[in-house]
């Protein structure tokens, strides 16, 4: 599959033949990296990619963006929940069940990323560092980069609690009071971030889905609350 991929598909990536990226949905299955390795490699296989060509983000719900090589591929990336490449047939993969993934890609220099963003990565910076890797690793030109924003838990639904408030305190038009409860447009700060740290407006597609709403699409931990995380799992590589 080129240029789209299952369940979203970014109208800007469609235009480069090499780029090949998804996002799993309910029917794949649990994509817990652990607990559920035959569904994650049969989705793989489904989708013309084999399972040695993945590296897969161990996810510490951090900011921490690792390069990989050919190398690494088959393995998992301890405590990342960023990666970043410029080989070809290597494909980048993190999980998520509310949270967002983003997807990164430069044209330009051949470079592709995919990062988890939950709130804690969000407000912890990991938006700047995939951004700042690129530009580092590769001398990206941060107007160059493409971001896509998958499904994840949309400001209909993210409720925290009043004492976390304060945590969203450089963000206040995101935080949102309806029926004596508090949302968060997390969304809304990931695109704020992203413009902050240099990509265009222009350049940031967003696939609008909220997780929590689609029940028959995607899990959601906040909606389903299942004792073992449910996750979905992105992917994204050059071919």
């Amino acid at each position: 599959m080129v240029g789209k991929c299952m369940s979203i598909n970014f109208l800007q990536f469609a235009q480069y033949p090499n780029l090949k990226y998804g996002f799993s949905v309910r029917q794949d299955g649990s994509m817990h990296r652990r607990l559920e390795r035959s569904n994650r490699e049969k989705y793989f296989r489904k989708i013309g990619i084999s399972p040695d060509r993945v590296v897969t983000a161990v996810l510490a719900h951090g900011a921490k963006v690792a390069l990989v090589s050919g190398k690494a591929a088959g393995t998992t990336a301890d405590d990342a929940d960023g990666l970043i490449t410029d080989e070809k047939d290597l494909f980048l993969s993190v999980t998520a069940a509310d949270c967002f993934i983003l997807y990164f890609s430069d044209p330009a220099k051949n470079v592709v990323g995919i990062v988890h963003v939950g709130w804690r990565g969000l407000l912890a910076g990991i938006v700047k560092n995939i951004v700042q890797a690129m530009v580092t690793n590769f001398k990206t030109d941060t107007q160059d980069i493409l971001v896509g924003i998958g499904p994840g838990i949309r400001k209909c639904h993210f409720e925290i609690s009043p004492g976390d408030k304060i945590k969203y305190g450089a963000y206040p038009d995101f935080v949102l009071e309806r029926d004596n409860k508090i949302f968060i447009d997390l969304a809304g700060i990931i695109k704020t971030q992203l413009q902050d740290n240099g990509i265009l407006k222009e350049h940031i597609e967003d696939s609008g889905v909220c997780t929590y709403c689609e029940e028959k699409e995607y899990f959601s931990y906040r909606r389903d609350k299942p004792k073992e995380v449910q996750p979905m799992v992105g992917y994204i590589g050059l071919i």
